[in-house]
């Protein structure tokens, strides 16, 4: 690995040293998270992975990158905007290796292990000498073994913030160099993260933020804009030639609650990067009000005011802006940095741009969504290590390190209890129960589970406690619709299968049970009308289009009509 360091960086084992913190980090990274290798199927990956035709073979995989990430999976899915056709290739490339979900989950835990190596580089490329690889070491570390960053390793699902992580930390490690070339670079990795996620979009701040950091001139890095709005315009084409749906603009009342949304994440997630949540696959959006709302707000503005007035002033490089380190390897403008958390601030800040929109449209705040901020706060970390390890008083250099050494420990306790809880299905749900027994999603499950093995009177009283603890919740209405059509109840069955196509109305299934319901009570043309949406929405949805004939056929009044339902 040739790294590209600081000028003035020390002697030749700091460089062995360096190389040997980089590789100790992603190995131990890997080691600990391998208990997951023998992890099965949870949650979502059983209707958007296992499915996929990207597991297949190479015409599966083109069958899967040629259309939304929902349709890919199962017919009866509905038309999604989402569209990430690198997470899919690298689906395909892991199980050339092994079979799902074994080599699944290890594709993700070397991402994240791969992550991690890239994090600790780009500290090192930041900060030279010990004090640089005490904070590479101690920021990758915190980050790596953080216990919100659990789930997007253990879930399979999670491999899109895996990929952006990974192509922003490349954005971030790629040495800066005027000209189109370099630029074409920076364009590429990022076209690489906007088909792992549509919210690396969101990135287009930090690569500005990169030469604000560094004072460069816009006509130095005007090339790399370029690139990037190259990169952004190829990712729009790209959706429209294979027919991705864009996304529909929220109405206006939506839009305030996405602002709002977007101070009360901040609030969110800088107390669980703290402070981390008790472990659980369910993390229902709670609104905190005014107090959410202006402590966000106070957060951002401190970001900003630090990203502008912390200065660092950079070593002098006695040969112009760039100079070459004792490898012979032309060092970038990392030593340059005159601003150094305008990066950090701006990966934390801009994410959470996407994830208000997410709140509002899924009522959670899921773990995984601090992933790639939490990149923006271990660059922070690893600052303030600089900070203390070169401070003149000693307490504070042994302080600081050993409290964030305790962290990191517990830290990696944490991870280590929580694994086994993403074996199965079962195991997962089971640790949400222990966190908290009304938790939505967990008894959403159970109503699953319990209704397909006939128990309707358990489905029914656990989908009444999902839907009141998310009772803006579409996915929770269709599942109440199907409990209550298990039981018999096909009129209060109609009912929250309405409610459902209110709350939800692009999910198919919402329609389908309200066309089975509405057949039920004897509204064959409620039932046609909802069927006939149905197949606006999911044409190939399964006997969807027999349906429909059936129930034309009743419509019309005759006595010979067909029930193969």
């Amino acid at each position: 690995m040739a790294l590209i360091l600081n000028p003035g960086d020390g002697p030749q084992q700091h460089l062995r040293l360096r190389v040997a913190v980089i590789a100790a980090l992603a190995v131990f990274t890997a080691a600990a998270y391998a208990p997951l290798i023998g992890a099965g199927w949870v949650y979502d990956d059983v209707n958007l992975v296992k499915p996929s035709p990207a597991l297949k073979d190479l015409s599966g995989l083109c069958r899967s990158i040629s259309t939304d990430l929902y349709s890919q999976a199962a017919p009866r899915l509905e038309m999604s905007p989402y569209w990430r056709p690198l997470a899919m290739a690298s689906f395909w490339l892991d199980t050339r290796f092994g079979e799902a979900p074994g080599a699944l989950h290890v594709g993700n835990i070397l991402l994240h292990a791969l992550a991690t190596a890239l994090l600790a580089f780009v500290i090192l490329r930041r900060h030279g000498g010990i004090a640089g690889i005490a904070a590479a070491a101690t920021a990758a570390a915190w980050w790596a073994f953080h216990p919100q960053n659990v789930e997007p390793v253990a879930w399979i699902s999670c491999r899109y913030d895996l990929l952006c992580g990974v192509a922003l930390l490349g954005l971030l490690a790629l040495p800066w160099r005027p000209g189109p070339f370099r630029a074409s670079l920076y364009g590429l990795i990022f076209l690489a993260g906007l088909l792992s996620k549509e919210g690396f979009g969101a990135m287009a701040v930090v690569v500005v933020a990169m030469d604000f950091a560094d004072h460069r001139t816009a006509r130095d890095a005007a090339p790399r804009w370029v690139a990037v709005a190259i990169a952004l315009a190829v990712w729009v084409a790209l959706r429209a030639a294979v027919g991705i749906r864009s996304f529909d603009l929220p109405p206006p009342e939506a839009v305030l609650r996405i602002l709002l949304n977007f101070p009360e994440a901040i609030t969110v997630y800088i107390g669980r990067a703290i402070v981390p949540q008790p472990l659980t696959i369910s993390h229902p959006y709670t609104s905190g009000g005014v107090f959410g709302v202006a402590a966000g707000a106070a957060i951002f503005a401190a970001f900003i005011a630090a990203a502008i007035l912390w200065r660092r002033q950079a070593p002098s490089s006695g040969t112009g802006s760039r100079r070459r380190n004792h490898a012979g390897t032309e060092a970038g403008t990392a030593a340059a940095v005159k601003r150094p958390l305008a990066v950090p601030a701006a990966i934390f800040l801009a994410w959470f741009v996407p994830v208000a929109g997410a709140m509002a449209m899924f009522h959670e705040v899921g773990e995984r969504y601090l992933y790639v901020p939490s990149i923006g706060l271990a660059l922070i970390v690893a600052e303030l290590v600089v900070l203390a390890v070169s401070a003149r008083r000693r307490i504070v250099r042994v302080i600081v390190p050993a409290a964030l050494g305790i962290v990191i420990i517990f830290g990696i306790v944490r991870v280590e209890q929580r694994l086994p809880d993403w074996k199965n299905d079962d195991t997962l749900w089971t640790a949400a129960f222990r966190v908290n027994p009304l938790d939505p999603l967990a008894n959403h499950y159970r109503a699953i589970s319990t209704g397909r093995r006939g128990d309707w009177n358990e489905a029914q009283r656990a989908i009444e406690i999902a839907s009141r603890g998310d009772p803006g919740s579409g996915r929770f209405a269709t599942t109440y619709a199907w409990v209550l059509l298990g039981k018999g109840d096909a009129a209060g069955a109609v009912r929250e299968a309405e409610r459902a196509t209110i709350l939800a109305p692009y999910q198919p299934d919402g329609w389908y049970y309200l066309a089975f319901a509405r057949h039920k009570i004897g509204d064959h043309e409620g039932e046609l009308a909802a069927l006939e949406k149905l197949l606006e929405i999911a044409p190939d949805y399964p006997g969807a289009r027999r349906m429909r004939e059936i129930a034309a056929c009743e419509v019309s009044g005759r006595e010979d009509c067909p029930d193969t339902r």
